[in-house]
Formats: structure tokens, C-alpha cells, sequence
């Protein structure tokens, strides 16, 4: 069995139990977190944090171009297209590898505002960290190995795009 038989073996796993309205509730999930990337622009515009508006700014326009630069170089078709098995209701017309839903959602985590109720961040780290890159597999729209690589895009690049970096260059580029 080679890696692209387990990658299909887990997606089946995760895919089979498909019911129609749990299949809509992951939709919705998946697709939100872009709700939730304008929310943050707002909140650390709102709240005068500059410095995190504009290293959420940066670091998502360079995870946008990097991850569409491995998705069409790389070119991996969507799993319902390789396996009549895989059920979805949603159909894209974009490569499957990496998953940007998964490299926004990871990305975003690091940017989680510090509210005073814990149950409210430990409920956005569960929605960024597990039901967005779930829910990417559980409709059918990319594999485990599509997840797993948005994850770690999505986790290193505020890592490697600091605030200080992002502030720097956004005043190189506004003088």
C-alpha cells in the first residue's frame, strides 16, 4: 500500500458516515473561517493593533500566493474525482493540495484575541484547529495530506513573518 492508498483509505474512513445535513453544517464551517479572517481585520483595526492588522494582512496575502503556487505546480485532483467512493454535495474546480480553508484556519489561530472568557477561545481554537480541517474531509473536498500540509503552512508562516518583519515592510511600501 503506497501513500496515496492511506491517504484515500483515511479520507474514506472520515467521508463514509455521510448524511446530507451534516455535510451542510461542514460546508458552512469550512467556508466561514473567511468570515472569521475579516472579523480579526476588523477587531485589530477597531482595537488601534496595527502591528497584528498588518502581519494578519501580510501573512495571509503571502499564504494565499504560496498556497495556490503548490496547488496548481503540484496539481493533485480533487478526492471525488479519483474515487467514485467519496461522497460530496460541493464540487470545486481548484486543485486539491494544500487545503487554504486548513492554511487560513491555522493561520488565523495564531491571531486568536484574548477574550475573558476561556470557553470562548477554547471554542475558537476547537472551530480553527480541528472542525475546519475535519469538515474539509468529511464533505469530500481534500484528502488528509492536503490538510495536514495547509496546517503547517498556516502555522509557520506568522512564525516566519513576524510583526516587527510585517510592520517593516508595510512602511517601506506606504513611504
Amino acid at each position: 500500500m503506497n501513500f496515496f492508498d492511506i491517504d484515500l483509505a483515511i479520507l474514506k474512513f472520515i467521508n463514509q458516515p455521510f448524511n446530507n445535513e451534516i455535510n451542510f453544517f461542514f460546508i458552512i464551517v469550512v467556508f466561514s473561517v473567511y468570515a472569521y479572517l475579516i472579523y480579526l481585520f476588523y477587531y485589530f483595526y477597531k482595537t488601534k493593533q496595527y502591528g497584528k492588522l498588518v502581519q494578519l494582512l501580510i501573512t495571509s496575502l503571502v499564504g494565499i500566493v504560496f498556497v495556490n503556487i503548490l496547488k496548481y505546480s503540484i496539481n493533485k485532483p480533487r478526492p471525488y474525482t479519483v474515487s467514485s467512493e467519496i461522497h460530496t454535495i460541493l464540487r470545486k474546480t481548484d486543485p486539491s493540495f494544500p487545503s487554504a480553508h486548513t492554511t487560513t484556519a491555522f493561520l488565523s489561530s495564531n491571531f486568536i484575541p484574548s477574550f475573558p472568557s476561556k470557553i470562548i477561545n477554547a471554542f475558537l481554537y476547537f472551530y480553527l484547529l480541528f472542525l475546519i480541517p475535519f469538515g474539509s474531509m468529511y464533505i469530500g473536498i481534500h484528502y488528509p495530506s492536503d490538510v495536514l500540509a495547509g496546517a503547517l503552512i498556516g502555522f509557520l508562516l506568522p512564525r516566519i513573518i513576524s510583526e516587527k518583519f510585517s510592520m517593516k515592510l508595510a512602511n517601506r511600501f506606504l513611504k
